[in-house]
């Protein structure tokens, strides 16, 4: 897949639109921001890394599930996605924006019961 802006603006519709429904985190609000500024979309390569060492493993290490977990899995893959569509070297897995939106339907599936 060809990553392009309207990846990244569809990463930004995904996180801000499900971000109200989960439990606040500092890492999440920095993804918002980074999504939001083209100039900034490399610096999703380490936070994808920092949401991954702190919100997701342990999640999985204590077998956590609802929102908070979903959202985990969105945060992730937006961050990717973002990177990806940074144009720099060495990208994410091709399917990051696949994964998102799977993750983003989970989400909305596990919201309206």
């Amino acid at each position: 897949m060809k990553y392009s802006t309207e990846h990244a603006i569809r990463a930004v519709q995904i996180v801000e639109n499900l971000m109200p429904h989960v439990s606040p985190h500092p890492l999440y609000a920095e993804l918002n921001e980074v999504l939001l500024d083209h100039t900034r979309w490399h610096e999703a390569h380490g936070l994808f890394g920092r949401i991954r060492t702190e919100i997701s493993l342990p999640n999985e290490a204590h077998k956590k599930n609802g929102l908070d977990a979903l959202f985990a899995c969105v945060a992730e893959n937006a961050a990717k996605t973002a990177y990806n569509c940074s144009g720099r070297p060495a990208p994410f897995d091709n399917n990051s924006f696949g994964r998102l939106l799977t993750c983003e339907y989970e989400f909305l599936v596990e919201l309206n019961g």
